[in-house]
């Protein structure tokens, strides 16, 4: 039986806490996973096409001068969606279509544009693929 590639337990690989979203408080539960973009001193959801700097790990239910705070993971694993199905083992992700704040879901990615990104600064690879065509759980390291 082949062993398939895990998520880890990393206690000494902090997430890192950040401010989430503009001060309308916006991010909650249901947006653990979505992927998230440096915008200021705050971080954003991805838009389709962006490079991923890393995904939500938690969203405490308070705000800090009207932002979500929440946890970031920026290295180490996590599972996201193949939004076209089409992706292996090695290829470098960007983001994918964003799923609307306040819905349950992994983040979507696709395959690194690198026409568009010929230099990429975050670099998510895929170690995983699950069964399946559009929508299929990836892990990303």
């Amino acid at each position: 039986m082949a062993t398939k590639r895990q998520m880890l337990i990393q206690p000494y690989q902090p997430d890192f806490t950040e401010n989430l979203g503009n001060n309308t408080g916006q991010f909650s539960d249901k947006d653990i996973g979505k992927a998230v973009v440096y915008n200021g001193d705050q971080m954003d959801e991805a838009a389709g096409g962006d490079q991923i700097v890393g995904f939500v790990t938690s969203v405490e239910p308070a705000t800090v001068e009207g932002h979500s705070v929440g946890s970031v993971r920026k290295t180490g694993r996590v599972w996201a969606a193949d939004e076209a199905g089409t992706l292996n083992v090695g290829d470098r992700v960007q983001a994918g279509t964003p799923i609307a704040l306040g819905t349950v879901g992994k983040a979507n990615v696709v395959a690194l544009d690198t026409v568009a990104h010929p230099q990429p600064t975050y670099n998510w690879v895929v170690i995983r693929v699950d069964a399946g065509a559009a929508g299929r759980t990836v892990l990303l390291e």
